[in-house]
């Protein structure tokens, strides 16, 4: 029988992706809601399991063609490279060997209520003009 130990990822502090795109972990005490988000998953095999779902919160923005042309992308590659460098500098993490699934964009928006979930991380995702936020949430388990 195999047993599985549920694992928690460190928040990283900040990562520049590009000269005008910052990603910056915020520890916020009031919950957030969202209703209007989109959201990127990672699938997680090898020696763990799971996914790491990352949701952009769109709640009261009106952005054009164009805006959601240049964001979304730099959303999906900035979320690719924050659950990399999580994994490869978790200590825990970095001993296994796991396959990252590449993103799966969904458009579909989910209810968020930060109030009734735990171990979410949040991060503010700086491009340009635009503040938003981020809404990091993990399920991955090891083999004990």
């Amino acid at each position: 029988m195999e047993v599985y130990r549920t694992l928690e990822l460190a928040s990283i502090n900040e990562i520049k992706i590009l000269s005008n795109v910052r990603l910056i972990n915020r520890h916020d005490l009031n919950s957030v809601y969202s209703n209007d988000n989109l959201h990127v998953q990672f699938n997680l095999t090898g020696d763990v399991r799971g996914a790491v779902t990352c949701f952009m919160c769109l709640d009261k923005l009106e952005l054009n063609s164009t805006d959601k042309n240049v964001i979304f992308p730099l959303f999906v590659e900035a979320m690719s490279i924050l659950v990399g460098k999580q994994i490869s500098q978790d200590s825990q993490l970095k001993t296994f060997k796991i396959k990252l699934s590449p993103p799966k964009l969904s458009m579909i928006p989910k209810e968020l209520n930060t109030s009734l979930k735990t171990g979410m991380q949040y991060y503010e995702l700086e491009l340009d003009r635009h503040t938003f936020s981020i809404l990091t949430e993990y399920s991955i388990e090891a083999m004990s």
